[in-house]
Protein backbone atom coordinates (compact mmCIF):
# COMPACT_ATOMS: atom_id res chain seq x y z
CA UNK A 1 0.00 0.00 0.00
CA UNK A 2 1.36 3.88 -0.66
CA UNK A 3 0.86 6.21 2.31
CA UNK A 4 -1.29 9.09 1.33
CA UNK A 5 0.12 12.81 3.27
CA UNK A 6 -2.44 14.11 5.90
CA UNK A 7 -3.45 17.61 6.06
CA UNK A 8 -3.12 18.60 10.01
CA UNK A 9 -4.60 22.05 11.23
CA UNK A 10 -4.13 23.74 14.51
CA UNK A 11 -6.68 23.59 16.90
CA UNK A 12 -9.62 26.61 16.85
CA UNK A 13 -10.42 26.98 20.01
CA UNK A 14 -13.20 29.28 18.98
CA UNK A 15 -14.75 26.55 17.51
CA UNK A 16 -16.29 23.20 18.69
CA UNK A 17 -14.65 19.71 19.32
CA UNK A 18 -16.96 18.36 16.38
CA UNK A 19 -15.88 21.33 14.02
CA UNK A 20 -12.07 20.93 14.81
CA UNK A 21 -12.06 16.96 14.00
CA UNK A 22 -14.06 17.78 10.64
CA UNK A 23 -11.13 20.34 10.45
CA UNK A 24 -8.69 17.40 10.70
CA UNK A 25 -7.01 19.46 13.91
CA UNK A 26 -7.91 16.66 16.20
CA UNK A 27 -6.03 13.42 16.20
CA UNK A 28 -8.41 10.36 16.30
CA UNK A 29 -8.15 6.32 16.11
CA UNK A 30 -8.62 6.95 12.50
CA UNK A 31 -5.78 9.13 11.61
CA UNK A 32 -3.76 7.11 14.44
CA UNK A 33 -4.20 4.05 12.27
CA UNK A 34 -3.38 5.77 8.95
CA UNK A 35 -0.03 6.68 10.03
CA UNK A 36 0.42 3.14 11.42
CA UNK A 37 -0.33 1.79 8.26
CA UNK A 38 1.98 4.00 6.34
CA UNK A 39 4.85 3.28 8.43
CA UNK A 40 4.14 -0.52 8.51
CA UNK A 41 4.37 -0.39 4.50
CA UNK A 42 7.52 1.56 4.47
CA UNK A 43 9.64 -0.65 6.50
CA UNK A 44 8.11 -3.52 4.45
CA UNK A 45 9.07 -1.73 0.85
CA UNK A 46 12.43 -3.43 -0.36
CA UNK A 47 11.83 -2.04 -3.68
CA UNK A 48 14.98 0.65 -2.59
CA UNK A 49 12.43 3.38 -1.37
CA UNK A 50 14.80 5.94 -0.58
CA UNK A 51 16.57 5.54 -3.91
CA UNK A 52 20.21 4.02 -2.26
CA UNK A 53 22.78 3.78 -5.20
CA UNK A 54 25.55 1.25 -5.10
CA UNK A 55 28.40 4.23 -4.54
CA UNK A 56 26.77 4.83 -1.49
CA UNK A 57 27.47 1.71 0.47
CA UNK A 58 30.78 1.22 -1.42
CA UNK A 59 29.74 -0.74 -4.56
CA UNK A 60 30.41 1.89 -7.17
CA UNK A 61 33.10 -0.58 -8.59
CA UNK A 62 30.88 -3.75 -8.84
CA UNK A 63 29.24 -4.37 -12.28
CA UNK A 64 25.36 -5.24 -12.19
CA UNK A 65 26.06 -8.43 -14.08
CA UNK A 66 23.29 -11.79 -13.50
CA UNK A 67 24.86 -15.09 -13.58
CA UNK A 68 25.75 -16.91 -16.48
CA UNK A 69 23.92 -20.37 -17.51
CA UNK A 70 26.62 -23.72 -18.15
CA UNK A 71 26.45 -22.71 -22.09
CA UNK A 72 27.14 -19.35 -21.60
CA UNK A 73 30.30 -20.48 -18.96
CA UNK A 74 31.45 -23.06 -21.77
CA UNK A 75 31.04 -20.84 -24.95
CA UNK A 76 33.32 -17.82 -22.90
CA UNK A 77 31.93 -15.00 -25.14
CA UNK A 78 30.01 -13.00 -22.59
CA UNK A 79 31.86 -9.96 -20.42
CA UNK A 80 28.62 -9.21 -19.06
CA UNK A 81 27.86 -12.56 -16.83
CA UNK A 82 29.02 -14.26 -13.26
CA UNK A 83 30.21 -17.69 -12.62
CA UNK A 84 29.78 -19.47 -9.62
CA UNK A 85 33.07 -21.55 -8.25
CA UNK A 86 31.06 -25.17 -9.24
CA UNK A 87 30.60 -23.45 -12.54
CA UNK A 88 34.01 -22.43 -13.03
CA UNK A 89 34.89 -25.81 -11.91
CA UNK A 90 32.77 -27.28 -14.34
CA UNK A 91 34.32 -25.05 -17.13
CA UNK A 92 37.92 -25.65 -16.29
CA UNK A 93 37.08 -29.63 -16.62
CA UNK A 94 35.85 -29.30 -19.73
CA UNK A 95 38.50 -27.50 -21.26
CA UNK A 96 41.56 -28.55 -19.20
CA UNK A 97 43.02 -31.74 -20.61
CA UNK A 98 40.63 -32.83 -22.65
CA UNK A 99 40.68 -34.73 -25.65
CA UNK A 100 40.02 -34.77 -29.50
CA UNK A 101 39.93 -37.46 -32.33
CA UNK A 102 40.94 -37.27 -35.79
CA UNK A 103 41.87 -39.05 -39.51
CA UNK A 104 45.46 -37.03 -39.91
CA UNK A 105 48.30 -36.38 -38.54
CA UNK A 106 47.47 -32.45 -37.81
CA UNK A 107 43.96 -33.25 -36.92
CA UNK A 108 42.51 -31.99 -39.26
CA UNK A 109 40.94 -34.37 -40.94
CA UNK A 110 37.82 -35.41 -39.36
CA UNK A 111 38.40 -33.41 -36.02
CA UNK A 112 35.92 -34.44 -33.67
CA UNK A 113 35.67 -34.21 -29.79
CA UNK A 114 33.23 -36.84 -29.54
CA UNK A 115 34.27 -40.36 -29.75
CA UNK A 116 31.66 -42.22 -32.42
CA UNK A 117 29.11 -44.46 -31.43
CA UNK A 118 27.94 -47.55 -33.04
CA UNK A 119 25.60 -46.96 -35.45
CA UNK A 120 22.51 -48.59 -35.05
CA UNK A 121 21.47 -49.41 -38.95
CA UNK A 122 22.98 -50.95 -41.89
CA UNK A 123 23.53 -49.49 -45.09
CA UNK A 124 23.14 -45.97 -44.06
CA UNK A 125 26.40 -44.11 -45.76
CA UNK A 126 24.41 -43.43 -48.98
CA UNK A 127 20.71 -43.85 -50.75
CA UNK A 128 18.52 -42.78 -52.65
CA UNK A 129 15.12 -42.77 -53.90
CA UNK A 130 13.28 -41.17 -56.62
CA UNK A 131 9.77 -39.72 -55.74
CA UNK A 132 6.84 -41.02 -58.24
CA UNK A 133 3.94 -38.09 -56.87
CA UNK A 134 2.88 -35.59 -54.72
CA UNK A 135 0.68 -38.07 -52.68
CA UNK A 136 2.55 -39.60 -50.18
CA UNK A 137 4.92 -42.80 -51.21
CA UNK A 138 7.82 -44.48 -49.95
CA UNK A 139 10.97 -46.65 -51.05
CA UNK A 140 11.27 -50.45 -50.18
CA UNK A 141 13.01 -51.10 -46.89
CA UNK A 142 17.03 -50.06 -47.56
CA UNK A 143 17.61 -49.74 -43.89
CA UNK A 144 17.95 -52.46 -41.76
CA UNK A 145 18.50 -52.91 -37.93
CA UNK A 146 21.47 -54.01 -36.45
CA UNK A 147 20.30 -55.57 -33.63
CA UNK A 148 17.36 -56.62 -31.53
CA UNK A 149 14.11 -54.22 -31.12
CA UNK A 150 13.77 -54.80 -27.42
CA UNK A 151 17.24 -53.46 -27.09
CA UNK A 152 15.88 -50.04 -28.29
CA UNK A 153 13.27 -49.29 -26.86
CA UNK A 154 12.09 -46.75 -23.95
CA UNK A 155 16.22 -45.48 -24.27
CA UNK A 156 16.72 -41.66 -25.60
CA UNK A 157 17.75 -42.45 -29.29
CA UNK A 158 19.37 -39.81 -31.59
CA UNK A 159 18.61 -39.52 -35.60
CA UNK A 160 21.17 -37.55 -37.69
CA UNK A 161 21.22 -37.39 -41.40
CA UNK A 162 22.19 -35.30 -44.38
CA UNK A 163 19.45 -34.73 -47.53
CA UNK A 164 19.59 -33.54 -51.05
CA UNK A 165 17.14 -32.82 -53.58
CA UNK A 166 18.17 -33.07 -57.25
CA UNK A 167 15.96 -33.07 -60.28
CA UNK A 168 13.03 -30.76 -58.93
CA UNK A 169 10.93 -27.92 -61.07
CA UNK A 170 8.50 -26.06 -60.48
CA UNK A 171 7.24 -24.58 -56.82
CA UNK A 172 6.40 -27.42 -54.50
CA UNK A 173 6.89 -28.08 -50.42
CA UNK A 174 6.49 -31.37 -48.70
CA UNK A 175 8.48 -33.73 -46.64
CA UNK A 176 10.85 -36.53 -46.33
CA UNK A 177 11.82 -39.42 -43.95
CA UNK A 178 14.53 -42.05 -44.51
CA UNK A 179 13.32 -43.74 -40.92
CA UNK A 180 9.83 -44.83 -42.26
CA UNK A 181 9.06 -47.59 -39.91
CA UNK A 182 11.06 -46.71 -37.79
CA UNK A 183 10.22 -43.44 -35.89
CA UNK A 184 10.56 -39.96 -36.33
CA UNK A 185 10.01 -36.51 -37.34
CA UNK A 186 9.41 -35.61 -40.76
CA UNK A 187 11.73 -33.10 -42.30
CA UNK A 188 10.52 -30.19 -44.37
CA UNK A 189 11.49 -29.51 -47.62
CA UNK A 190 10.73 -27.42 -51.04
CA UNK A 191 11.95 -26.35 -54.13
CA UNK A 192 13.94 -23.46 -51.67
CA UNK A 193 15.24 -25.65 -49.30
CA UNK A 194 17.07 -28.65 -51.04
CA UNK A 195 19.46 -30.01 -48.75
CA UNK A 196 20.48 -29.43 -44.85
CA UNK A 197 21.23 -31.89 -41.93
CA UNK A 198 18.62 -32.92 -39.88
CA UNK A 199 18.97 -33.97 -35.79
CA UNK A 200 16.18 -34.79 -33.63
CA UNK A 201 16.36 -36.88 -30.06
CA UNK A 202 13.58 -39.51 -29.69
CA UNK A 203 12.27 -42.34 -27.34
CA UNK A 204 10.65 -45.47 -28.85
CA UNK A 205 8.10 -47.26 -26.68
CA UNK A 206 7.18 -49.49 -29.97
CA UNK A 207 8.14 -50.60 -33.06
CA UNK A 208 7.10 -53.71 -34.55
CA UNK A 209 9.69 -54.58 -37.69
CA UNK A 210 13.34 -54.30 -38.21
CA UNK A 211 13.78 -52.92 -41.81
CA UNK A 212 13.07 -49.08 -42.70
CA UNK A 213 12.48 -47.11 -45.93
CA UNK A 214 12.58 -43.28 -47.54
CA UNK A 215 9.44 -41.69 -47.60
CA UNK A 216 8.30 -38.71 -49.42
CA UNK A 217 4.97 -36.43 -49.78
CA UNK A 218 4.75 -33.13 -51.56
CA UNK A 219 7.49 -34.20 -54.34
CA UNK A 220 6.79 -33.85 -57.75
CA UNK A 221 7.13 -36.99 -59.93
CA UNK A 222 10.77 -37.31 -60.48
CA UNK A 223 12.61 -35.48 -57.78
CA UNK A 224 15.80 -37.41 -56.50
CA UNK A 225 16.55 -37.88 -52.54
CA UNK A 226 19.95 -38.95 -51.26
CA UNK A 227 20.81 -39.11 -47.79
CA UNK A 228 23.97 -39.95 -46.59
CA UNK A 229 25.46 -40.03 -43.14
CA UNK A 230 22.21 -41.56 -41.84
CA UNK A 231 22.53 -42.27 -38.12
CA UNK A 232 20.83 -43.79 -35.21
CA UNK A 233 22.48 -44.34 -31.88
CA UNK A 234 22.21 -44.34 -28.01
CA UNK A 235 21.68 -40.73 -26.57
CA UNK A 236 21.36 -37.45 -27.05
CA UNK A 237 24.69 -36.47 -28.57
CA UNK A 238 25.29 -36.88 -31.83
CA UNK A 239 28.93 -38.23 -32.78
CA UNK A 240 30.76 -38.59 -36.10
CA UNK A 241 28.85 -41.27 -38.86
CA UNK A 242 30.41 -44.98 -38.56
CA UNK A 243 28.41 -48.23 -39.33
CA UNK A 244 26.90 -50.50 -37.45
CA UNK A 245 28.50 -53.11 -35.80
CA UNK A 246 28.24 -55.82 -38.21
CA UNK A 247 29.87 -53.68 -40.83
CA UNK A 248 32.31 -52.01 -38.99
CA UNK A 249 36.09 -51.79 -39.54
CA UNK A 250 39.41 -50.93 -38.27
CA UNK A 251 39.72 -48.27 -40.82
CA UNK A 252 36.70 -46.91 -40.12
CA UNK A 253 37.51 -45.74 -36.15
CA UNK A 254 39.97 -42.79 -35.65
CA UNK A 255 43.06 -42.83 -36.82
CA UNK A 256 44.73 -40.00 -34.16
CA UNK A 257 43.97 -39.06 -30.89
CA UNK A 258 45.03 -35.67 -29.28
CA UNK A 259 45.30 -34.08 -26.07
CA UNK A 260 44.95 -30.41 -25.14
CA UNK A 261 45.59 -28.89 -21.71
CA UNK A 262 45.21 -25.14 -22.81
CA UNK A 263 42.73 -23.37 -21.15
CA UNK A 264 41.17 -22.55 -23.91
CA UNK A 265 37.03 -22.92 -24.99
CA UNK A 266 36.15 -23.76 -28.40
CA UNK A 267 39.65 -25.71 -29.26
CA UNK A 268 40.83 -26.67 -32.64
CA UNK A 269 42.81 -28.83 -34.15
CA UNK A 270 46.40 -26.79 -33.70
CA UNK A 271 45.38 -26.82 -29.91
CA UNK A 272 46.06 -30.56 -29.25
CA UNK A 273 49.18 -32.54 -29.74
CA UNK A 274 48.35 -36.01 -31.76
CA UNK A 275 49.59 -39.40 -31.34
CA UNK A 276 48.39 -42.29 -33.82
CA UNK A 277 46.41 -44.77 -32.33
CA UNK A 278 47.64 -48.32 -31.87
CA UNK A 279 45.30 -50.12 -29.99
CA UNK A 280 44.22 -51.61 -32.79
CA UNK A 281 46.88 -52.37 -35.04
CA UNK A 282 48.58 -54.06 -31.83
CA UNK A 283 45.58 -56.25 -31.09
CA UNK A 284 45.38 -57.50 -34.91
CA UNK A 285 49.13 -58.29 -34.69
CA UNK A 286 48.49 -59.87 -31.50
CA UNK A 287 46.13 -62.08 -32.44
CA UNK A 288 47.62 -63.38 -36.04
CA UNK A 289 50.63 -64.18 -33.45
CA UNK A 290 48.37 -66.36 -31.24
CA UNK A 291 46.43 -68.01 -34.01
CA UNK A 292 49.89 -68.80 -35.69
CA UNK A 293 49.86 -72.58 -35.70
CA UNK A 294 52.84 -72.89 -37.92
CA UNK A 295 55.57 -73.32 -34.27
CA UNK A 296 56.63 -69.46 -35.05
CA UNK A 297 59.20 -69.95 -31.59
CA UNK A 298 60.73 -73.20 -33.30
CA UNK A 299 60.01 -75.16 -30.28
CA UNK A 300 61.81 -78.41 -30.20
CA UNK A 301 61.05 -81.96 -29.33
CA UNK A 302 63.32 -81.77 -26.47
CA UNK A 303 62.39 -78.37 -25.23
CA UNK A 304 58.84 -80.33 -24.31
CA UNK A 305 60.22 -83.68 -22.96
CA UNK A 306 59.73 -85.62 -26.47
CA UNK A 307 61.76 -87.38 -28.34
CA UNK A 308 62.13 -87.11 -32.10
CA UNK A 309 61.76 -89.22 -34.49
CA UNK A 310 65.91 -89.98 -34.79
CA UNK A 311 65.81 -90.16 -31.11
CA UNK A 312 62.97 -92.86 -31.11
CA UNK A 313 64.65 -94.99 -33.29
CA UNK A 314 67.34 -95.79 -31.82
CA UNK A 315 65.40 -96.48 -28.83
CA UNK A 316 63.42 -99.59 -30.76
CA UNK A 317 64.85 -102.55 -31.50
CA UNK A 318 68.21 -102.88 -34.27
CA UNK A 319 66.05 -102.38 -37.97
CA UNK A 320 62.95 -100.86 -36.95
CA UNK A 321 62.03 -97.20 -36.81
CA UNK A 322 58.93 -95.50 -35.06
CA UNK A 323 57.11 -95.24 -38.39
CA UNK A 324 57.12 -98.88 -38.87
CA UNK A 325 55.56 -99.65 -35.19
CA UNK A 326 52.86 -96.95 -35.53
CA UNK A 327 51.80 -98.87 -39.05
CA UNK A 328 51.35 -102.22 -37.32
CA UNK A 329 49.27 -100.87 -34.13
CA UNK A 330 46.31 -99.98 -33.86
CA UNK A 331 45.13 -98.98 -30.24
CA UNK A 332 41.55 -99.26 -28.39
CA UNK A 333 41.65 -95.53 -27.89
CA UNK A 334 42.28 -92.10 -29.34
CA UNK A 335 41.45 -90.47 -32.88
CA UNK A 336 43.44 -92.29 -35.24
CA UNK A 337 43.46 -92.42 -39.41
CA UNK A 338 43.45 -95.74 -41.11
CA UNK A 339 44.64 -95.14 -44.90
CA UNK A 340 44.54 -97.82 -47.51
CA UNK A 341 42.62 -101.13 -47.81
CA UNK A 342 41.83 -103.39 -44.98
CA UNK A 343 40.71 -106.97 -45.07
CA UNK A 344 39.40 -108.24 -41.35
CA UNK A 345 39.10 -112.55 -41.58
CA UNK A 346 37.13 -112.91 -38.52
CA UNK A 347 33.83 -111.08 -37.62
CA UNK A 348 34.22 -107.32 -36.95
CA UNK A 349 31.44 -106.01 -34.09
CA UNK A 350 30.69 -102.67 -33.97
CA UNK A 351 27.67 -100.36 -32.52
CA UNK A 352 25.00 -99.20 -34.51
CA UNK A 353 25.30 -95.61 -36.45
CA UNK A 354 22.52 -93.25 -34.46
CA UNK A 355 20.26 -91.91 -37.91
CA UNK A 356 21.50 -88.23 -38.03
CA UNK A 357 18.14 -86.74 -38.92
CA UNK A 358 14.86 -87.35 -40.60
CA UNK A 359 13.30 -85.48 -43.06
CA UNK A 360 9.72 -84.69 -43.70
CA UNK A 361 8.47 -83.62 -46.84
CA UNK A 362 5.11 -81.82 -47.97
CA UNK A 363 3.78 -82.23 -51.26
CA UNK A 364 4.71 -80.22 -53.34
CA UNK A 365 2.14 -77.95 -55.22
CA UNK A 366 -0.07 -78.37 -52.88
CA UNK A 367 -0.15 -76.93 -49.07
CA UNK A 368 2.76 -75.03 -46.89
CA UNK A 369 2.11 -77.83 -44.03
CA UNK A 370 4.29 -80.35 -42.57
CA UNK A 371 2.72 -82.33 -39.21
CA UNK A 372 4.91 -85.27 -37.87
CA UNK A 373 5.92 -86.66 -34.42
CA UNK A 374 9.50 -86.36 -33.55
CA UNK A 375 11.16 -89.45 -33.02
CA UNK A 376 13.46 -88.15 -30.22
CA UNK A 377 13.97 -85.25 -28.56
CA UNK A 378 15.72 -82.91 -31.24
CA UNK A 379 16.23 -79.14 -32.91
CA UNK A 380 14.00 -78.61 -36.43
CA UNK A 381 15.88 -77.27 -39.41
CA UNK A 382 12.25 -75.82 -41.54
CA UNK A 383 12.86 -74.62 -45.20
CA UNK A 384 9.64 -73.63 -47.09
CA UNK A 385 10.33 -73.56 -51.13
CA UNK A 386 7.61 -71.17 -52.23
CA UNK A 387 7.16 -68.55 -55.16
CA UNK A 388 4.58 -66.08 -55.21
CA UNK A 389 3.87 -62.15 -55.78
CA UNK A 390 2.41 -59.31 -53.73
CA UNK A 391 -0.95 -58.25 -53.91
CA UNK A 392 -1.14 -55.64 -56.89
CA UNK A 393 2.59 -55.83 -57.62
CA UNK A 394 3.14 -54.71 -53.69
CA UNK A 395 5.58 -56.28 -50.86
CA UNK A 396 4.76 -59.36 -49.27
CA UNK A 397 6.99 -61.02 -46.94
CA UNK A 398 6.13 -64.70 -44.71
CA UNK A 399 8.07 -66.89 -42.60
CA UNK A 400 7.55 -69.75 -40.83
CA UNK A 401 5.73 -70.57 -38.05
CA UNK A 402 5.78 -72.80 -35.51
CA UNK A 403 4.36 -74.68 -31.83
CA UNK A 404 4.65 -71.82 -29.47
CA UNK A 405 6.78 -74.62 -26.84
CA UNK A 406 9.85 -74.24 -29.41
CA UNK A 407 12.32 -71.94 -29.00
CA UNK A 408 13.42 -69.79 -32.54
CA UNK A 409 16.92 -70.06 -32.97
CA UNK A 410 17.19 -68.23 -36.37
CA UNK A 411 14.63 -67.27 -39.06
CA UNK A 412 15.05 -65.60 -42.58
CA UNK A 413 12.26 -64.61 -44.33
CA UNK A 414 10.94 -64.67 -48.04
CA UNK A 415 10.16 -61.32 -49.45
CA UNK A 416 8.54 -60.55 -53.08
CA UNK A 417 7.76 -56.64 -54.53
CA UNK A 418 7.18 -55.12 -57.71
CA UNK A 419 5.33 -58.29 -59.43
CA UNK A 420 1.44 -58.40 -60.40
CA UNK A 421 1.00 -62.15 -61.42
CA UNK A 422 4.50 -62.79 -61.88
CA UNK A 423 5.60 -65.64 -59.68
CA UNK A 424 8.98 -65.50 -57.90
CA UNK A 425 11.67 -67.20 -55.44
CA UNK A 426 10.82 -65.93 -51.82
CA UNK A 427 12.35 -68.72 -49.71
CA UNK A 428 12.02 -68.72 -45.49
CA UNK A 429 14.10 -70.61 -43.48
CA UNK A 430 14.28 -70.99 -39.76
CA UNK A 431 15.72 -73.44 -36.75
CA UNK A 432 13.68 -74.58 -33.59
CA UNK A 433 15.07 -76.22 -30.95
CA UNK A 434 12.81 -78.22 -27.76
CA UNK A 435 10.85 -80.38 -30.17
CA UNK A 436 10.35 -83.55 -27.54
CA UNK A 437 10.18 -86.91 -28.24
CA UNK A 438 6.12 -88.92 -28.90
CA UNK A 439 5.32 -85.28 -29.58
CA UNK A 440 3.25 -83.95 -32.37
CA UNK A 441 4.33 -80.55 -33.71
CA UNK A 442 2.90 -78.62 -37.08
CA UNK A 443 5.14 -76.05 -39.36
CA UNK A 444 3.13 -73.86 -41.49
CA UNK A 445 3.83 -70.80 -43.63
CA UNK A 446 3.27 -66.73 -41.75
CA UNK A 447 2.52 -64.13 -43.01
CA UNK A 448 5.17 -61.45 -42.02
CA UNK A 449 3.97 -58.10 -43.99
CA UNK A 450 2.73 -56.92 -47.00
CA UNK A 451 -0.35 -58.85 -48.62
CA UNK A 452 -0.93 -61.75 -50.49
CA UNK A 453 -1.02 -61.75 -54.41
CA UNK A 454 -0.69 -65.69 -55.10
CA UNK A 455 1.81 -68.38 -54.64
CA UNK A 456 2.54 -71.68 -56.90
CA UNK A 457 4.59 -74.68 -56.38
CA UNK A 458 4.96 -74.47 -52.46
CA UNK A 459 7.34 -77.09 -50.60
CA UNK A 460 8.55 -77.56 -47.13
CA UNK A 461 10.48 -79.87 -45.95
CA UNK A 462 11.70 -80.19 -41.95
CA UNK A 463 14.82 -81.75 -41.12
CA UNK A 464 15.50 -83.22 -37.61
CA UNK A 465 18.69 -83.14 -35.60
CA UNK A 466 18.91 -85.51 -32.60
CA UNK A 467 20.21 -84.04 -29.73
Amino acid sequence: MSYEKQTWNKYDELKTEEENIENGAVVTDNRMNHIEDGIYSHTIDISNPHKVTAAQIGLGNVQNFGLATEDEAKQGISNAKYMTPSLTQAVLSANINSIAYANSADGTDGFTTAYPNLNLLKSTKSQAYTSTGTASNSSSNIYQLDGVLANILNKQLTITYNYAITNSSGTWSGTIRPTYGFGGANQSVSNTNLSGTHKETITLTDVSQTSYGITTSGLPAGTKVTITNLKVEFGSISTPWIPSSSEVTTADWPKYIGFSNTIKTNKSASDYTWFPVKDSELTNKVDSHVNNKANPHSVTASQVGAYSKTEADVKFATGQSLTDLSSIVLHNTGDETISGKKTFSEVVDMPKFADSYVAFFANKGSGNTVTFTAPWDCTAEVELFYHGWGYSGGEWEIGISAPSSLTKIYEATGYTNGHNSQAMAMPAKAIYSGLTKGQQYTFDKRDVSGRAGGSSRPMMIVKLYRN
